[in-house]
């Protein structure tokens, strides 16, 4: 049995920002977990470098109840911290240290909740759920979401503790991350009749994607969102060796940040019927070999939560007088959604303290956090 401040002190030890492993931090959880009475299965990745985690405990059959988190964190680099970000300082009430927030403070917590439950005694079904790589794309979940399908049941009730304030979030939006790479001829800048500049063919890539965020923006839409239609932003353009040098390539990386009737697949089919009925026809004029591909980087869907989920009425029961929320972020929750399960985003902290230097979560957040969990869970075990 360990208390929340012990289980998260031990967690924020554990430097995961995202370029590097997880897996001590996966294999201090498993063994928690499995003191406890559950049966834990761990996922490597690819090339076994980070995991992901799941376990259970109770009964197998009927509908669970499902904790979900991740376990890395964002870098600390050029932020200017008072502590130590991988160290747990508390101080007037607060937990300082990077991922007390986002979002190890909930991980503690649902760790705490479920390893110093009468398992055998409660007679519900309890799934905890870690992952790797949610802050470089959701990579993890994208991972063991065909996993899950099979692991809990349908149905079944999906908690993912990112730092809302307990403020159910019952939808947010989608990113689909792209890079463009423009390939030209290169040459002397006075034979720029005759040659192809990728910068310039680049460039037009980029009104297209203003012209379109403008259309996004006129589309009417009534919705709770900060931001209420989707966006398009580009966030990185290099190409070119010097002035006098025609650019041979040009790379672009942008997003599409879309609400969930906005489908992403529209917005790639849109972008690849003007890259063939327009740029590429104009781009191969002087040169035949120029060229213009799209990668794909990254892709999170949008999450919206059933308007009749039995979790958020359960939620929202326990919880009291709380309005939901819409998130114009991103989280896992679609694909948990896309497993089946009754997902709804909640967790303690807010989200304005994640990704910032001396980055904390109050102790009061953490225990009311708690009590949510322990109702929740005796709630449903009397209902199963």
């Amino acid at each position: 049995m360990q208390d929340i401040l012990t289980i998260l002190d031990r967690l924020c030890a554990f430097d995961t920002t995202s370029h590097k492993s997880n897996l001590e931090c996966v294999d201090y959880c498993r063994h928690l977990l499995v003191s406890a009475g559950f049966d834990v299965t761990i996922l490597p990745n690819a090339d076994g470098t980070k995991a992901n985690l799941h376990a259970v405990a109770g009964p197998r059959d009927g509908p669970a109840l499902v904790f979900a988190g991740h376990t890395d964190v964002v870098p600390v680099d050029g932020q200017n911290w008072s502590t130590d970000p991988f160290k747990l300082t508390q101080r007037d009430g607060n937990l300082f240290a990077r991922g007390t927030t986002d979002m190890k403070g909930f991980v503690a917590v649902a760790l705490s909740t479920v390893t110093n439950l009468d398992l055998h005694a409660l007679g519900l079904s309890l799934h905890h759920v870690l992952t790797y790589d949610e802050e470089t794309g959701c990579f993890g979940a994208r991972d063991i979401s065909d996993y899950l399908r099979s692991a809990v049941p349908a149905g079944s009730f999906c908690m993912v503790g990112e730092p809302t304030d307990l403020r159910p979030i019952v939808a947010h939006k989608g990113i689909i991350g792209l890079r463009a790479t423009v390939t030209g001829s290169e040459g002397h800048a006075a034979t720029i009749a005759t040659k192809t500049n990728a910068i310039h063919f680049a460039s037009d890539l980029v009104q297209y994607l203003l012209q379109q965020a403008q259309v996004y923006a006129a589309k009417p839409n009534k919705n709770d969102y900060v931001t209420p239609f989707s966006t398009i932003q580009i966030g990185l353009m290099n190409g070119g060796q010097a002035r006098n040098m025609i650019a041979k390539q040009c790379d672009l990386e942008f997003e599409f940040r879309h609400l969930p009737d906005d489908l992403s697949v529209e917005f790639l089919e849109d972008l690849e019927a003007f890259l063939s009925s327009d740029l590429r026809p104009r781009l191969i004029r002087n040169d035949e070999l120029s060229s213009v591909h799209i990668k794909t980087m990254s892709h999170v869907p949008a999450f919206r939560a059933s308007k009749n989920s039995p979790f958020l009425s359960a939620l929202k029961a326990n919880l009291g007088s709380v309005d939901i929320g819409f998130w114009d972020g991103v989280t896992e929750a679609g694909y948990y959604l896309d497993a089946g399960l009754d997902t709804i985003v909640c967790g303690p902290g807010t989200i304005s303290q994640a990704h910032q230097p001396n980055e904390c979560v109050s102790v009061s957040a953490l225990n009311e956090c708690k009590d949510l969990l322990r109702r929740l869970t005796s709630q449903l075990a009397a209902a199963s």
